[in-house]
């Protein structure tokens, strides 16, 4: 029988055993439930999940089974996970995330990896990210290109706050400028006015598929992943004004939808940017299309 929310367990043993059975009933699979289980155990007991291992039956306070119960009904109800652990991992560094941004996925390194072996040569390359929402892409390229200089726009006053927290974690706040405007709306207000490399990872889902995704992905930002009726509006935007921000010889990395790579290489080509590469990403799937 399930332990009730509110009758709280006396060592942290007893809690997880409670919180997987509690989210096998939600509907995880039993794996899933353990390893989310530990994980919010260890955000509400602000340990080490090393120590959470090792502790696991020593009594918990009523103040952290309380916090802990909270995170385990609230994933329940699928707020995604990393809301409640408020950070994410991306290019094996440590971003916060909160329901304001979309939760940075492995699919978006095939583009970092590519724009830092495209700018690693490079003396000062001048770099744009094109609605960057929690500031992985630019705030990574920075931390691993010093010599990189990068503006990053979006149109989420929201969004910006927290990648300009994550770019003062990271200690690159110095070398990254966040400007608030759609596209290359804000540039503007830039000193830069041409870049060696332009990258983006922008809305590109469907209407269709908007009405079929899983439920906590509905609760990332409807503004980050919604990509008009085909998904294709965004890549028609930073096509049409990408040479007049690219300096001679300068790079375009867009992510795209595994089946959108010729829908998005015929935009891209319209306005005059060709020759083309597709990217896979580690499942072979077509993932960034390279100008």
């Amino acid at each position: 029988m399930s332990r009730d929310i509110y009758d709280r367990p006396h060592t942290g043993e007893q809690a997880l055993r409670w919180a997987v059975c509690f989210l096998e009933q939600k509907g995880f699979e039993i794996e899933q439930a353990k390893h989310e289980a530990r994980l919010l155990l260890a955000k509400a007991w602000q340990k080490e999940m090393i120590q959470v291992l090792l502790e696991a039956k020593t009594e918990l306070e009523q103040g952290i089974w309380e916090k802990y119960a909270l995170f385990v009904k609230k994933r329940g109800s699928f707020t995604p996970l990393h809301y409640l652990l408020e950070e994410k991992e991306f290019m094996s560094l440590p971003f916060k995330v909160s329901s304001d941004v979309l939760i940075p996925r492995w699919d978006t390194e095939v583009l970092v990896e590519e724009a830092i072996k495209l700018m690693k040569d490079e003396e000062k390359p001048r770099i744009l990210d094109l609605g960057t929402g929690s500031g992985v892409i630019a705030i990574s390229i920075a931390y691993y290109l010093p010599q990189a200089e990068v503006v990053a726009t979006d149109v989420s006053a929201e969004a910006l706050k927290i990648a300009q927290e994550n770019a003062k974690n990271l200690g690159v706040s110095e070398r990254v400028s966040f400007l608030e405007g759609s596209l290359y709306t804000s540039l503007i207000h830039s000193q830069v006015d041409k870049f060696e490399l332009i990258a983006s990872n922008p809305p590109y889902l469907s209407a269709e598929e908007m009405t079929s995704l899983p439920p906590d992905v509905q609760k990332e930002p409807t503004i980050a992943l919604a990509g008009g009726k085909d998904g294709l509006q965004f890549y028609w935007a930073i096509a049409l004004q990408a040479k007049n921000y690219l300096a001679p010889g300068g790079h375009v990395l867009v992510e795209i939808g595994y089946q959108q790579a010729m829908s998005v290489i015929g935009i891209m080509q319209k306005w005059g940017l060709n020759p083309l590469r597709i990217i896979r990403d580690l499942e072979g799937r077509d993932r960034v299309l390279a100008y």
